[in-house]
């Protein structure tokens, strides 16, 4: 008697459909979402909050991705609307992390980390947990071929100024450039501001650079930091870390970013 022979597996080529049919799910609900807050009247400045959150999850890194596997944007701001041909990695560095130099990186970025959370945040000193999205003033973040050290503008400047303004900021800024010139390694100190034209003589251009340049000077003068290993930089409101739609996210991108190279 013949053996029955077995009814080959069925190989379904269509499981991108599950995919594809909850991302359209997910958009339809966001336009309901804007439809009915103008349909009911809505005021303006509600609509372009629920626009800006939009905005802001769609741009937001997602923080469950290891830092050294990520290969999309690793900023805020530049999310998947605005990765242009050029901006993404050569697939031969997908995974950065398997290297000696990812290695190094992650070494030093975790020792500056520990540092700034022993030094700054012993006690809860320098945090500000009464305004939302600005707990941290100081944070370290990965970089492709470095890290960098981010500081938030409004605790160390007053508005429009660009000389530190108190004594506390000074004494935290001094920590800061100390972590950075243990390195031993080439800085940048980068001087962003956000989208709200300048109220003073100049443009957000010349406080960006000035802020930066500021920096510059004290970490030479008053560290000692070596000045062939270190240079100033001022881009505006060319590079936001957020939406410039509110007050609390064009906050975050009103800052100073120390930028560590690895590239010599």
């Amino acid at each position: 008697m013949a053996k029955k022979q077995k009814c080959p597996e069925f190989e379904n080529h269509e499981r991108w459909l599950v995919s594809f049919a909850d991302m359209m799910t997910l958009l339809f609900a966001v336009f309901v979402v804007l439809y009915a807050l103008k349909e009911e009247g809505a005021k303006d400045s509600q609509i372009e909050q629920a626009a800006a959150s939009i905005q802001e999850a769609f741009n937001e890194v997602m923080e469950e991705i290891p830092e050294n596997r990520r290969v999309g944007p690793q900023e805020a701001g530049f999310g998947i609307f605005e990765n242009q041909k050029g901006d993404t990695e050569n697939p031969s560095d997908k995974f950065p992390g398997s290297s000696d130099f990812s290695r190094v990186i992650g070494e030093d970025m975790k020792k500056v980390s520990e540092l700034i959370e022993m030094r700054l945040y012993g006690n809860r000193r320098f945090r500000d947990i009464k305004t939302s999205g600005q707990s941290r003033i100081v944070t370290v973040h990965r970089d492709q071929d470095g890290f960098r050290v981010r500081l938030l503008a409004s605790h160390f400047f007053g508005p429009g100024s660009y000389k530190i303004k108190s004594k506390r900021a000074l004494e935290a800024l001094g920590e800061i450039a100390k972590m950075m010139k243990d390195t031993n390694r080439r800085i940048t100190i980068e001087g962003h501001t956000d989208s709200v034209p300048f109220d003073g003589p100049g443009s957000n251009w010349d406080l960006s650079a000035l802020r930066a340049s500021h920096v510059v000077k004290y970490f030479i003068r008053e560290i000692g930091f070596d000045p062939s290993n270190i240079a100033p930089a001022g881009f505006s409101d060319t590079r936001p870390i957020a939406s410039n739609a509110t007050g609390d996210s064009r906050a975050l991108n009103r800052r100073i970013e120390i930028k560590v190279h690895y590239d010599d």
